[in-house]
């Protein structure tokens, strides 16, 4: 199945599975008409988050006193607010998205042999495990649908209303709204596939580079190749400074979900509720780790590019590009996806430290608990 993907088939899949979410750009050469259609689309389904997230916090208070209805209440209320919480980001980035992507596919529709075997080669390897978490994203809330149909509860959703919804076609409204915003939330998820593949189509670039500079024997290509990997980096940091802020909004989410999780996970509570609330973990995992991973190639890459000459046959070059190199080889700052006084670099390093906080979160909550039951 993914023996024939091609980079064109993988930007076309990750943007289906982001169509809800309505939070890519339309391309520059888009007509007035369908701009007015995309925005106006755009409002309709920002708008119905809201009309589910409102009814959300409403159950949060009336179940207050329900240790599980409280928490999945406030588990499905954030998972809601990544919709407009993303949405109105996007739309602030517009334009700068619109840049990123246009020259993502300009590189993949120009580039030579050599280029498009890197590409296909960053494809190979994470086609499979992206598309298994847009199916993992997708799945859990497609099973929650279904499975509303078999229980006594008549919506998926904890959500409470000031007004009876026991009657039709009031009942069937309120379920296609809020599978709509459930199908959003999982389009809105793949928001972080999204910023996944940018960062490896330029970590795909910094190693291009790196194989070119293997293979310069003068000073002329060496000034074209410093220039070519300058341009790069701007290019890259241009990618981390908009995905932090995706980056910033899903890890604010996930760890706050992950409080709650805990709580139902380490109470005394039916096993059956338990195994509901450790796919939910699951899924705060998934999203975290889908960035953290190229994030960590991309920093590694984009450090090491330029000593990729030192792998060159500089010692049959003349003495003027020796010494050229020796300039080139000195060590280069990395493109790093951090948040200022919150995360120094966010990569592989700091997933793990994500999960050890959160398994030292369960601990303590586990403590206090079990001091209040004595």
């Amino acid at each position: 199945m993914f023996r024939n993907v091609t980079p064109e088939k993988a930007m076309a899949f990750v943007e289906s599975i982001m169509a809800l979410s309505h939070c890519l750009p339309l391309s520059s050469t888009a007509t007035k008409s369908r701009i007015f259609c995309y925005k106006v689309l755009r409002s309709v389904l920002f708008l119905n988050s809201l009309l589910l997230l409102f009814p959300l916090l409403y159950a949060i208070y009336v179940h207050r006193e329900d240790p599980v209805k409280f928490c999945k209440a406030v588990s499905m209320a954030l998972a809601i607010l990544q919709i407009p919480s993303h949405s109105s980001f996007c739309t602030s980035q517009y334009d700068r998205y619109q840049r990123l992507i246009e020259e993502m596919k300009s590189c993949c529709e120009k580039g030579n042999s050599h280029e498009r075997r890197v590409f296909q080669q960053y494809v190979d390897k994470y086609a499979m495990y992206y598309a298994a978490s847009a199916v993992w994203f997708y799945g859990t809330t497609v099973t929650v649908l279904i499975g509303t149909l078999f229980i006594c509860d008549p919506f998926p959703t904890m959500a409470e209303y000031p007004f009876p919804v026991d009657s039709e076609p009031i009942r069937s409204i309120i379920f296609l709204q809020q599978s709509l915003a459930g199908l959003q939330c999982s389009s809105t998820m793949c928001i972080n596939i999204f910023c996944a593949l940018l960062m490896l189509f330029a970590a795909a670039r910094f190693e291009i580079l790196m194989n070119e500079m293997r293979t310069v024997d003068n000073v002329a290509l060496f000034v074209k190749y410093v220039k070519k990997y300058y341009a790069l980096k701007r290019y890259a940091k241009e990618v981390t400074n908009t995905a932090r802020y995706t980056t910033l909004i899903t890890l604010s989410i996930c760890g706050t979900e992950s409080v709650f999780i805990g709580i139902i996970l380490i109470g005394r509570q039916p096993f059956a509720v338990k195994l509901e609330f450790v796919s939910v973990c699951s899924t705060v995992l998934l999203a975290v780790f889908v960035c953290a991973w190229p994030a960590d190639n991309l920093m590694y890459l984009s450090e090491n590019t330029m000593r990729a000459i030192y792998e060159s046959k500089w010692y049959d070059q003349p003495l003027k590009v020796q010494k050229f190199i020796l300039l080139m080889i000195i060590p280069q700052s990395p493109v790093i996806l951090r948040i200022r006084c919150i995360i120094p670099a966010y990569s592989l390093n700091y997933y793990c430290s994500f999960i050890t906080n959160v398994i030292s979160m369960f601990t303590a909550l586990r403590v206090v608990m079990y001091q209040d039951e004595k």
